[in-house]
């Protein structure tokens, strides 16, 4: 699989220059929304909630960039406290997977973050995005992951 190639127009920052081409990954959940876009910045490691209107799309090959959704039903008491990134009993949007399986699921926040997949019973997953050659990169990778 091939990253997507994006341009950024925003303002410029330690993170992106303006005008210069990186890899994206996915467009995930910020704040509810489905704006956020997980990006190689200029130190080479994958960054996300950079701000998908500060991009625009060059090339996706391997559609990367879509809006499929997986649903999940929470199947663990592991984080049953007020305020807990997930809750027994509750559906959840999954839009991915890193090549460790971890989900990134968003979450009660509203934001996208990474699970195990033992927390979840997958209800739907039409377009097998949580299938292992989703996403092959790991979140935290650097330059060579």
């Amino acid at each position: 699989m091939k990253p997507a190639i994006v341009q950024y127009h925003g303002k410029a920052c330690a993170k992106f220059t303006p005008g210069r081409q990186y890899e994206a990954y996915f467009i995930e959940y910020w704040e509810g929304v489905r704006s956020s876009l997980h990006v190689r910045g200029n130190d080479g490691i994958i960054t996300d909630f950079n701000a998908l209107e500060d991009f625009s799309v060059l090339s996706d090959e391997d559609h990367l960039l879509n809006d499929y959704e997986a649903v999940l039903l929470c199947v663990t008491h592991r984080y049953d406290e007020p305020f807990s990134g997930i809750t027994y009993g509750k559906t959840y949007k999954a839009i991915g997977r890193d090549k460790d399986g971890l989900y990134l699921v968003m979450d009660n926040s509203y934001c996208c973050y990474f699970y195990p997949p033992e927390l979840f019973q997958v209800l739907r997953d039409d377009h097998g995005i949580l299938g292992r050659q989703s996403v092959y990169y790991s979140f935290h990778g650097g330059k060579n992951s």
